[in-house]
């Protein structure tokens, strides 16, 4: 094959395409889980749809934004490159609602985290009509942080599988900051509760839980890692070669 066919047949390759599911609330999703799963997956050719309960425009949290005074994200360069086009902030402004989505359109599936997650991504009878037809189809279902508490929205799907999410300690280290309760529900006890194996490491620790097609990330911490390993699960390999010798 000539460099020109190599090149040509790159182009007409298939990608993947992946449905990220996104908090509508005002207390915001987490930028990081979204701005690093959609650069990692776009970098490998993944199209990517952005889809809220309410459709249209969805907002960060504030700490979550790196130009924003106070912020906790300062220093994440994802998301000030992702914030700095304005063709992708565009995004953010015109998401598709949660009830129109067709989950055949799709490979994957990523519910992005943030304290909005656990205030209109459960429960939410929309989300489980998704994550139904994606666990249904043995397609790949991830989500990370907060987002993990829409798995709770199926839980005869996920009773028994191993995951993890944001933890209840890590919770009670925002609550010192937000005041009690700032969400309506909390992500590992509401897992556990539908009967998932939860796990995690100390607060904000890295942490990503695959168990065969669902994969889970523990916080924004995790957000990188859990990316490049939901790359290798939509690929079916990692690319990445040990030498054990």
């Amino acid at each position: 094959m000539t460099s020109s066919e190599t090149t040509s047949a790159k182009a007409k390759a298939p990608t993947s395409r992946v449905l990220f599911l996104v908090s509508s609330a005002e207390i915001g999703f987490w930028l990081a889980e979204l701005t690093h799963p959609f650069w990692h997956l776009t970098e490998r050719g993944a199209s990517i749809d952005l889809a809220s309960p309410k459709g249209g425009k969805i907002v960060p949290d504030r700490t979550s934004d790196p130009y924003a005074e106070g912020s906790w994200e300062a220093d994440d360069l994802v998301s000030r490159g992702f914030l700095g086009q304005e063709v992708l902030k565009a995004r953010l402004g015109g998401t598709l609602a949660i009830k129109d989505v067709n989950p055949d359109d799709y490979d994957a599936v990523h519910v992005v985290g943030g304290g909005g997650a656990a205030v209109d991504l459960y429960p939410n009878s929309d989300v489980a009509r998704v994550l139904e037809r994606f666990f249904a189809l043995g397609k790949i279902v991830g989500t990370i942080c907060h987002g993990s508490i829409a798995l709770a929205n199926v839980p005869k799907r996920v009773a028994g599988r191993r995951a993890t999410g944001f933890s209840r300690v890590e919770d009670a280290q925002v609550e010192d900051l937000y005041g009690a309760d700032f969400i309506p529900n909390f992500p590992q006890p509401v897992m556990e509760a539908a009967g998932i194996v939860f796990s995690c490491v100390e607060p904000w620790g890295v942490h990503v839980v695959i168990d065969k097609m669902l994969i889970t990330g523990q916080n924004q911490q995790s957000a990188s890692e859990y990316a490049i390993a939901f790359n290798h699960l939509l690929a079916g390999s990692s690319p990445v070669v040990h030498d054990r010798e």
